[in-house]
């Protein structure tokens, strides 16, 4: 009877205990999921947010294009008017340069008209897309901290055990120029107007009909460079607005690429406490298998509040192989899970200093790789993702 007693009780205390393990399981998977979610529903806001100046990017050129396809007609019944004037000037060819002259300077004047009235137009909707750009890019990392919360801290499927969360950076990457938010700045003007030259000719070279491609690749050809006439008149004097463009290089002067600080997003969440809710019938499982009474704790215990917290990171990233003058013209952003690493710049400067001395050095090859693992840490591994 004392055998099976004392196993009784043995059982009932392992029982206890393996409910308390899988509460603690269940726990610390939840509060890993609700980071994840945080992480990944800050960056797809960080990738939307780039696709949409990217689409801020193409109506520019659309609207400059208008614009161009004017001013370059403009200029070429110009240029035609200053030939037919010297014209003028030989016996033969005098009075039929005097006709055209009288048929197309009507036409030029109206032209000129067209393009003045467009014109207004372009600067107007040009302000106003530069207004957007503006609110696109320090907008949406508000909008990415609101989704993460929400997702984080107001889902159901997370809530319990998270009980609220944040992402890091808070208001976007710091920019070059000062201030944060998405990592984009003004590129030049004339990038603006070559792209929509470009753009108007690519189209006319790829029409299908039974006209021969070469024919077509050359009027393309053709087409552009006269648009480019109109350039002068198009992208001076304020007319037209800078489009966006991904940041070349930190305020330090480094070299901006995917992959980099600036495309990442960081996730903390914070659980209720394990003795709220259902959560405690497993702390209070454990305690008793442990020994200890319902309300007593001991220093494994108190290791708890970490688990009461989740890391998680994101990132939004430009999915093609086009060159980095193309990232801001074509919306492949897109927003996908990374290991979670030590932001680079949590890391003490000295420290960073010491890490790059050691390197290449033999008798520190060994800081040198203590600061490799210090700089990929996951904590993943700890958090049992």
């Amino acid at each position: 009877m004392l055998i099976s007693l004392f196993m009784a009780l043995f059982l009932i205390g392992t029982l206890y205990y393996v409910l308390g393990v899988g509460d603690a399981v269940i726990y610390r998977r939840i509060m890993q999921d609700g980071a994840d979610a945080g992480a990944h529903a800050a960056s797809v806001m960080g990738a939307k947010g780039m696709n949409l100046h990217a689409l801020l990017n193409v109506v520019m050129a659309v609207i400059t294009g208008i614009l161009l396809v004017i001013r370059s007609v403009e200029v070429l019944l110009e240029i035609i008017l200053g030939v037919l004037y010297g014209l003028i000037a030989t016996i033969i060819l005098a009075a039929k340069a005097v006709a055209l002259i009288g048929v197309l300077t009507p036409v030029e004047q109206t032209v000129e008209g067209v393009g003045d009235a467009v014109e207004s137009f372009v600067r107007v909707a040009h302000d106003a897309l530069d207004v957007a750009h503006h609110a696109v890019q320090h907008g949406y990392p508000l909008l990415a901290q609101a989704r993460a919360v929400d997702a984080m801290a107001f889902q159901e499927a997370y809530d319990p055990p998270v009980a609220g969360g944040f992402v890091v950076p808070l208001l976007g990457p710091r920019l070059p120029e000062g201030g944060r938010g998405l990592p984009v700045e003004k590129d030049q003007i004339g990038t603006l107007c070559d792209r929509a030259a470009d753009g108007l000719g690519n189209r006319l070279s790829n029409v299908n009909s039974k006209v021969p491609r070469w024919l077509l690749r050359f009027v393309g050809g053709v087409v552009s460079k006269a648009l480019r006439l109109g350039k002068r008149r198009t992208c001076a004097d304020n007319v037209v607005e800078s489009p966006r463009r991904v940041i070349e290089n930190r305020a330090d002067g480094t070299q901006v690429w995917l992959g980099h600080e600036e495309f990442q997003y960081r996730a903390y969440d914070i659980g209720k406490s394990a003795h709220q809710n259902h959560w405690q019938n497993g702390e209070r499982g454990i305690r008793t298998a442990q020994g200890g009474s319902d309300d007593g704790r001991n220093t494994v215990h108190d290791a708890h509040v970490v688990g009461r917290i989740g890391f998680a990171q994101a990132e939004y990233y430009f999915n093609g192989g086009e060159h980095k003058s193309e990232w801001l013209w074509k919306q492949r952003w897109r927003a996908r899970l990374r290991r979670f690493r030590i932001s680079r710049g949590w890391i003490p400067k000295g420290i960073l200093s010491a890490c790059s001395g050691a390197r290449g050095s033999g008798s520190l090859d060994e800081l040198a790789g203590l600061c490799d693992v210090a700089r990929d840490f996951s904590i993943n591994a700890v958090s049992a993702h």
